[in-house]
């Protein structure tokens, strides 16, 4: 069975996650003001689907609890997502293109 998929029941784990998203709260509800994209938002803020933050949480917080078992600190900025986009626009850059001209076109038709 592929890990990410593997049932989540680990205390460890749980923990892992809800710190995750107490740490997102906290930097969401900072201050009152609403958001303005073009002054708060920096160039590494980027939009995902639901499903997609799902997965990359669920998937994110596997290999977090994975490497701690080997005494190895996985930071999500650090090393999580540069890990997605080296790979992305790396050895995968020419599928990523063609999913970028897929993903444009379906959205023109729309």
């Amino acid at each position: 069975m592929n890990e990410r998929f593997e049932d989540p029941s680990d205390e460890a784990e749980a923990e892992d996650a809800a710190a995750d998203h107490e740490m997102m709260e906290t930097t969401t509800e900072v201050d009152d003001e609403p958001l303005n994209i073009r002054e708060d938002w920096d160039s590494a803020t980027i939009y995902v689907e639901p499903e997609q933050s799902e997965d990359i949480e669920v998937t994110f917080t596997r290999l977090k609890k994975q490497l701690k078992r080997e005494n190895v600190t996985l930071e999500k900025n650090k090393h999580f997502y540069r890990g997605i986009f080296e790979v992305a626009f790396g050895e995968h850059r020419e599928e990523t293109k063609e999913k970028i001209r897929e993903l444009v076109k379906e959205d023109a038709d729309q």
